[in-house]
């Protein structure tokens, strides 16, 4: 297919555009895409404001051009441009004349979302995950799903990014996340060391919640020595959680402490994990041993941190200041590490 683009590029700029956008729908149809995700994608597509109604699922929703989700998705207008299929309504809201692409991305953005719909309609583990982890079903049918998973009273959820499921076992995909449930309390070598991962132990019964809770861990999987993506336990944030669950990563990119220690990270790679170690023990000494640096190396590192960031990390209100600062560069990295290219997701469980 992308040989046939950048053929047809040389050829029919305009023909190219077309399979690209063909080829954007097969590989979210491939992935089991969430509706939500196929949205934005169009939304991006067509670079207008787009939405979706799905009756049979109680679903209306739309999306600026950015993809950021509408509080509400508008009633029709003369100049919406709408497209149906098998119960599905999807429309685009220009400002101005349609482009030459609208109908095609209109069309696939509503077979695509029929595809995926079927395909997971005929999986029984997923329709069961997809249950258990609904916090508006009742708590009947909760458990008549958990008994067709077939896992024990306590579970471990595990969330990835749906870009890494194919290192993943098959599981549920929400949006652009991977969610797979497995029986006991510790995580499974199935989950790989190098891909980030928010993992939280729960009851069965409290999937629902739970699995909430490892996305907000996976909103901060990244090592602050390496820069690389790790796992995070839910359990293990404790009031962090609450400053994850709050700021997004776009606002946490902007904050000027952020941003100062972003440029300086670039200057000299030592300079996060040299903060965070500084953070996490009480001697100067220590620190420059587990870093294999002379006690005055480290002793200029710190100097050299402290004229460059304008505070003293190690003084009371420097080491809040700076402990908040890491979390918000974790949120910021995390999120800049979530679309590893090639690697679409699947809709199974185990």
């Amino acid at each position: 297919m992308r040989e046939w683009i950048v053929k047809l590029n040389t050829i029919d700029g305009g023909a190219a555009e077309a399979l690209r956008v063909v080829q954007h729908f097969d590989a979210l149809v491939d992935q089991k895409s969430s509706a939500l995700a196929m949205l934005r994608a169009a939304a991006v597509l067509a670079d207008c404001p787009a939405g979706l109604e799905d009756p049979e699922r109680g679903l209306r929703v739309g999306v600026d051009a950015a993809g950021r989700t509408l509080a509400d998705a508008g009633s029709a207008t003369a100049l919406r441009q709408v497209q149906r299929f098998e119960g599905i309504t999807v429309w685009l809201d220009r400002q101005e004349s349609p482009w030459p692409l609208d109908h095609l991305i209109l069309e696939r953005f509503a077979r695509s979302l029929h595809a995926v719909k079927k395909s997971r309609d005929t999986s029984p583990v997923v329709a069961a995950l997809r249950t258990v982890c609904d916090s508006t079903v009742l708590p009947a049918e909760r458990d008549n799903a958990l008994r067709r998973l077939g896992v024990g009273p306590t579970v471990t959820v595990v969330v990835t990014h749906a870009a890494d499921a194919r290192r993943m076992p098959p599981g549920l995909v929400v949006d652009e996340h991977q969610i797979n449930l497995f029986s006991g309390s510790v995580a499974p070598d199935t989950v790989p060391r190098d891909i980030a991962a928010g993992i939280h132990t729960c009851a069965a019964t409290e999937v629902h919640r739970g699995w909430q809770h490892a996305r907000t861990a996976l909103r901060i999987a990244v090592e602050l020595t390496t820069g690389e993506p790790t796992h995070v336990r839910y359990e293990q944030l404790g009031c962090i959680a609450t400053v994850v669950e709050s700021v997004d990563a776009e606002a946490a990119a902007q904050a000027p402490d952020v941003r100062r220690v972003i440029e300086l990270q670039a200057q000299r790679p030592w300079v996060v994990a040299t903060l965070e170690a500084v953070l996490s023990h009480s001697s100067i000494r220590e620190v420059a041993r587990l870093q294999n640096l002379h006690h005055s190396t480290m002793r200029q590192r710190i100097d050299w941190l402290e004229r460059q960031l304008g505070y003293p990390p190690l003084s009371s209100a420097g080491y809040a200041r700076a402990s908040t600062t890491l979390t918000l560069w974790r949120i910021a990295m995390a999120a800049e590490r979530r679309h590893p290219a090639g690697t679409p997701a699947a809709v199974a469980c185990r």
